[in-house]
């Protein structure tokens, strides 16, 4: 079964005893991922699946690991939803087999969710996407279009109370590029700039969008992402800060920086394998290609294994699901910032408190 992004909320509610065991989200828009994989993460909980077993499957993930997490009874819950993020940009043969393999008989006892990037030209026919799309949910997330970005920064800005003029709307929409992301920290700006706590509803105009765009002692998690990118270590730490103090919500941050560690993943591995540099680089934005060269040089030979585990730590520390006593929201933006600075080449990550 194909599904919108924006129908997934709606047929999730709609769904009882007898709902779909396996889900894909497919797509490189990560702000519509996220809310995705949240919003079938809650389902799961409210339908009894409430251990979780997250895999990361890059190239050299062991495919038998999927029917062994399939397969294992839990000593505290008798439903589990496996979480299965795909790093590379297919499952290759073996996965691919895997996941064929899971489909001819999904338990009813586990939710699978697998996230991947987006699917281009052959790889949406694919035959494991085939098998999930005849058992399963295939969820496609695809870049907004202006309109659509229009449509969609004015309903988010209702649901926290604002009512925008069409003027503040237009200029919103034509800042954050079509960065859904993006969006959501300005909408977080204008919250605690304008909105006043109890107030029924507050009108936003043109004006207010510009005030609250020019306040350059703000900080986006794309700033962020560029200073790690660049291996500033002194510009991460005065970010990171900057981001903490105003509030960002750590998954943001989080899912800025684990995009980015998979595009290096990606290439570096690529790069590896005789894919030019140019080729390579020729895949994203100009503005972004020269820091992302100079990460990929300083990257290419990093203990990638060991990062995507503090990524998956942090990850379930967020949650409040780590393998240590959560000791609150402190203790997971340290990990980040040390995530970052390791990203960034000025770190080494410690495996002691884990």
């Amino acid at each position: 079964m194909k599904l919108n992004v924006d129908q997934l909320t709606s047929f999730l509610q709609n769904q009882k005893s007898n709902f779909p065991r396996v889900f894909l989200l497919a797509g490189d828009e990560p702000l519509q991922q996220m809310e995705a994989a949240d919003a079938i993460r809650r389902f799961s909980q409210q339908q009894g699946f409430t251990e979780r077993d997250i895999l990361y499957a890059d190239n050299h993930f062991d495919w038998g690991a999927l029917m062994g997490a399939s397969n294992n009874l839990s000593l505290f819950s008798e439903k589990k939803l496996i979480d299965l993020r795909i790093m590379t940009k297919s499952p290759g043969k073996a996965g691919s087999q895997s996941i064929r393999d899971y489909m001819k008989n999904p338990p009813s006892d586990k939710i699978l969710l697998i996230q991947c990037p987006k699917l281009v030209g052959n790889a949406r026919n694919a035959a494991w996407v085939k098998a999930i799309d005849k058992n399963g949910v295939v969820i496609q997330i695809w870049d907004k279009s202006t309109a659509e970005t229009m449509a969609w920064i004015a309903k988010r800005l209702r649901q926290q109370g604002m009512r925008p003029t069409a003027e503040a709307v237009r200029v919103l929409t034509e800042r954050i590029e079509g960065n859904l992301l993006a969006a959501t920290q300005e909408i977080s700006k204008l919250v605690l700039l304008f909105h006043h706590e109890g107030a029924n509803e507050t009108i936003i105009d043109e004006e207010q969008v510009l005030a609250s765009v020019s306040d350059s002692s703000r900080y986006s998690i794309f700033d962020l992402s560029n200073a790690v990118m660049l291996g500033d270590s002194q510009r991460v730490q005065h970010i990171h800060h900057n981001l903490k103090e105003e509030g960002v919500p750590i998954q943001l941050a989080l899912w800025t920086l684990s995009d980015l560690a998979r595009q290096l993943y990606n290439a570096s591995f690529s790069l590896r394998n005789g894919t030019p540099m140019s080729q390579i680089l020729s895949k994203m934005p100009r503005p972004r290609q020269k820091p992302f060269q100079t990460a990929l040089q300083r990257m290419q030979h990093a203990d990638w294994s060991m990062i995507l585990n503090q990524y998956a730590e942090i990850d379930r520390l967020s949650k409040g699901q780590g393998k240590i006593a959560n000791k609150g929201m402190g203790r997971i933006w340290s990990d980040l910032l040390e995530l970052a600075l390791v990203l960034s080449g000025k770190a080494t990550i410690s495996n002691s408190d884990y």
